[in-house]
């Protein structure tokens, strides 16, 4: 029985993966719930933290720098910080997943915690039955939280180590991420979903919608009626808040230039990229990043 005993313990003490683990200490910047209310919406979003995403309710495609991936009940995402990330969904849909914002302590081994869960991809998305049943758990943590009740600090931290454990176990078995092509989605939910792709990879350069409808090999009154009908918003709109949202991000992550933030999102120039940034957000870019450096409170949308 010792011998038995003395051999568990050499075997765990030895295991290089919980040795890692036991070095990183996990900051909560935020817990919630997000609901989108709106019939047929878009949501675009990105965070200065790492945000780990249940997906509840739904069925949705979201766009990153890695491609389109289908979203639907019971998956879970791991974001990097300091990306745009823009989910759509079929006319009808909701909306509705739990979330949380965390940083990684020591700072210096986030890039190597990332790359331990994520392989190196900007976005991991592990399909439902992937991992045991999360939404339970997670809607007694927000019940918690709304009664009061101590202790949900070190429940969250308690749920990051497991996740942890479980993503990167799974990070050495065949790849997770279910991308949107290929799958069966609507010819319209498709064409839209091209069309902000080519924004993003474009946004640097002058966007009409004329260049976009060819390029998809569509008109442009049909490619703007779906813009409409599916994302409730214009082309132009969409657009707008695109290049502004990645200005944004540009200054907040990079310490770029307001000049060259500009130059990169496809403003005309510096003075206009602060007069947009003025009529959105009531200041200039300068003094909002002094206002708003991060979100750290816990906040249920």
């Amino acid at each position: 029985m010792y011998n038995d005993i003395g051999q568990f313990v050499k075997k765990v003490n030895n295991d290089p993966l919980s040795t890692y683990l036991q070095r990183l200490s996990f900051t909560i910047n935020g817990f919630g719930r997000f609901s989108q209310q709106d019939i047929s919406s878009f949501c675009q979003f990105f965070s200065g933290d790492n945000e780990l995403i249940l997906f509840v309710r739904g069925n949705s495609i979201l766009h990153t720098n890695d491609g389109q991936f289908l979203l639907s009940p019971g998956t879970l995402l791991l974001l990097r910080p300091f990306h745009i990330y823009t989910a759509i969904c079929q006319p009808g849909e909701k909306l509705y997943y739990y979330y949380i914002h965390f940083d990684v302590s020591p700072p210096h081994m986030t890039d190597s915690y990332l790359q331990t869960i994520t392989r190196g991809e900007n976005t991991l998305i592990v399909p439902p039955q992937t991992l045991p049943d999360l939404i339970p758990s997670f809607a007694s943590m927000l019940e918690d939280w709304r009664a009061g009740k101590p202790g949900l600090m070190t429940l969250l931290h308690s749920y990051l180590y497991i996740l942890s454990v479980h993503l990167a176990r799974l990070n050495h078995e065949n790849p997770l991420l279910v991308r949107a092509e290929g799958k069966k989605i609507s010819y319209e939910l498709d064409l839209v979903s091209q069309a902000l792709d080519y924004i993003v990879t474009h946004l640097d350069q002058p966007l009409k919608l004329y260049d976009i409808s060819r390029e998809l090999g569509v008109s442009s009154s049909a490619l703007y009626k779906l813009f409409r009908q599916i994302l409730h918003t214009s082309p132009s709109d969409y657009i707008a808040k695109t290049r502004l949202r990645q200005a944004e991000l540009l200054l907040r992550s990079s310490g770029c230039t307001i000049a060259e933030a500009a130059r990169r999102c496809g403003f005309c120039n510096a003075s206009h990229l602060s007069r947009q940034f003025k009529n959105v957000h009531g200041m200039s870019p300068s003094h909002f990043l002094k206002e708003n450096p991060r979100d750290k409170e816990l906040v249920e949308d």
